[in-house]
This record gives structure tokens, sequence and C-alpha cells, in this order.
């Protein structure tokens, strides 16, 4: 894997598990309460999302050009 690489790729049959799982649509934001009850999960692959969500809400994203 290059060091230079600058973005995460999550496969497209991944994309949108965390909403489906917390039952909100595609598009809106996920409510912190519904994140912070999800970390706390006994499904191991929903905890791994929502600490995936958490630890990406912390990655510097860019600007969207208005």
């Amino acid at each position: 894997m290059p060091k230079n690489r600058k973005t995460i790729h999550i496969k497209k049959s991944h994309a949108g598990l965390l909403h489906e799982d917390l039952n909100v649509p595609l598009g809106q934001s996920i409510p912190a309460a519904k994140l912070e009850k999800a970390l706390h999960s006994s499904d191991p692959a929903k905890r791994k999302r929502a600490q995936f969500a958490v630890n990406a809400s912390h990655f510097h994203h860019p600007k969207k050009a208005k």
C-alpha cells in the first residue's frame, strides 16, 4: 500500500450499512445518541462500523464548493 494514499476506500457492498443498522436514511447525519448506543451493541459488526464512524468524524474533510 503506498504511503501517500489519502483516501479510505469502502467496498460498495459495505457503504451505508451503519445507516441501515440504525434506521437512519442515507444522506442524513446519524444522531450522536444512536451512534453511542451502537458502540455498546452486542453485534460486533455494528460496533466496528460505529467506531469507524466516530474515528472518521475526526478526519480532516475538505470543504465542499458552494
